[in-house]
């Protein structure tokens, strides 16, 4: 298995000019940032981000996205390719905080894979999709194999032994069990028969 490495990108950010009162600290922010600041014309400047894996570049950058994202002459570039502010942002504070605290992404991808994902040096497509298998069978459940000659398991069947409450009504695998027919249980306890008060 072959692992590619990091691959660093940049990140383009223009903004000016501006009536905001704001705007002559955006500018000091971005002197003084990780990026090279430049100006175009009178007002308006550039700020070049290189990303890889320090977390202050980053940093920097969603600082300053967070000061000028909201303003009409504000522009994010990868390449020549015109990006979301808001993405960029996100994606800034996020690496920041997974390089600061970790020095690599250690995002769970429970919810699937988020939008900046695509504009961060440290995402890494194949541990994403590792992430969205779910390999052994949750805590609660023991797996029971059905004979088919060939060893393939067929079947997860929860165990109901310990159960409390309802919550193995919502489990997905549970649900595709039964084919998502669940006109045999009875939901009535659960539905008051009049609305409350309030």
């Amino acid at each position: 298995m072959v692992r590619v490495g990091l691959v660093e990108r940049v990140l383009t950010v223009e903004f000016g000019p501006s009536r905001s009162k704001r705007f002559c600290t955006a500018v000091e922010g971005a002197r003084r940032g990780a990026g090279e600041c430049s100006e175009l014309e009178p007002g308006s400047y550039r700020v070049r981000f290189v990303l890889g894996t320090d977390g202050c570049v980053h940093a920097s950058l969603a600082r300053l996205l967070q000061q000028v994202r909201n303003w009409r002459a504000t522009e994010v570039y990868e390449g020549e390719q015109l990006v979301s502010c808001y993405h960029a942002r996100e994606m800034a504070w996020c690496a920041s905080f997974h390089l600061s605290s970790f020095g690599e992404c250690r995002e769970r991808f429970a919810f699937g894979v988020l939008p900046q994902c695509a504009l961060c040096p440290l995402f890494d497509s194949e541990r994403a999709i590792r992430a969205g298998i779910r390999e052994a069978p949750a805590s609660g459940e023991r797996s029971e194999t059905a004979s088919r000659g060939d060893d393939f398991e067929l079947l997860v069947v929860p165990d109901f032994t310990n159960i409390t409450n309802l919550d193995f009504l919502l489990n997905p695998d549970f649900l595709a069990l039964l084919h998502w027919n669940t006109d045999w249980i009875d939901l009535s306890p659960l539905i008051p028969d009049f609305p409350p008060d309030a």
